[in-house]
C-alpha cells in the first residue's frame, strides 16, 4: 500500500546577509495571520529579531481547474521579514 504525504506547499528559507543587504526570513501559510506568527517563530527558531518588511498573496478569485484540487494544500500568503539582529535573551 502506498501512502502519499503532503504538505503545504509554499516558500520558507533565509537569505542570508549580502552586500549590505540585511539577513532576510521567508515563510508562507493559509492566512495573514499565520503568516505573521509563522515568521516570528522561525526568527525565534534561528535567535534573531525580525521586522516585518512585506506580505504577498496569491490568492486568486478565480483558480483555474487544476489550482482548486490542490488549494487547501497551498500556502497562499508569503512574508518577508528583515533580520534587525540577534534575539534579546530573557533572565
Amino acid at each position: 500500500m502506498l501512502f502519499v504525504f503532503i504538505t503545504g506547499w509554499g516558500p520558507q528559507f533565509y537569505l542570508p546577509a549580502n552586500q549590505g543587504k540585511p539577513a532576510q526570513i521567508v515563510v508562507s501559510a493559509y492566512t495573514q495571520n499565520g503568516c505573521l506568527e509563522e515568521l516570528q517563530q522561525e526568527a525565534k527558531n534561528r535567535g534573531v529579531e525580525v521586522k516585518l518588511t512585506n506580505v504577498e498573496t496569491n490568492f486568486r478569485l478565480a483558480p483555474n481547474p487544476w489550482e482548486i484540487l490542490f488549494l487547501p494544500f497551498y500556502k497562499s500568503y508569503k512574508c518577508t521579514g528583515e533580520v534587525t539582529g540577534l534575539a534579546k535573551s530573557t533572565p
